[in-house]
């Protein structure tokens, strides 16, 4: 079994202390590396999909180890909007039945990492692949930012950059010493 942090939550504030720690090791390139939890880092990737500001209401719990960030929520805490874009999913359960959904970390190519709805779970049991892939592509309309099967979101790095995910946070890594600078 693979370690686990404690669960974190989503805010508004992570995506402020997420885009700081971005911003300093990949835009301005002021650190080598830096350090992020994995609900300030779920937080800047929900920013990033146009979930801006991240509503206080908003109930999600995010763990992580080092090969999956698990994003969990009761239905009951969900907000409208979220249970909303959920559409089938919510509808057909209790609302105290437990969602998660398991988010893998993959590198299409040197500028590109992708993080992909790997796996839904109800109360842990994994959703048939055919209800998670019609829900999420409704998703996908919704936030552009996402791919069109509303799976993957897309974020650019600079060349030779590292995103790592760890236990209880992510890592990123900046380029070699001497590589060009690119933004975000």
């Amino acid at each position: 079994m693979v370690a686990q942090a404690p669960p974190d939550s989503v805010t508004q504030g992570g995506v402020m202390r997420a885009s700081a720690v971005v911003d300093a090791v990949f835009v301005e390139r002021l650190l080598p590396e830096g350090t992020v939890g994995v609900g300030d880092w779920a937080s800047y990737l929900m920013a990033r999909l146009g979930v801006v500001p991240i509503p206080s209401d908003v109930r999600v719990m995010v763990r992580g180890d080092s090969t999956r960030v698990v994003i969990s929520s009761r239905v009951r805490d969900l907000n409208a909007e979220t249970r909303a874009a959920l559409g089938p999913i919510v509808t057909m359960v209790p609302a105290e039945t437990e969602l998660t959904g398991e988010i893998t970390l993959l590198r299409p190519n040197r500028e590109v990492v992708q993080f992909y709805l790997a796996t839904v779970r109800v109360n842990g049991l994994p959703l048939p692949d055919r209800l998670v892939a019609a829900t999420m592509l409704e998703v996908g309309k919704r936030y552009p930012a996402l791919s069109s099967s509303g799976r993957s979101l897309y974020v650019q790095v600079p060349a030779d950059a590292q995103v790592e995910l760890l236990p209880g946070s992510v890592r990123l890594i900046g380029p070699p010493a001497g590589s060009a600078q690119r933004g975000r």
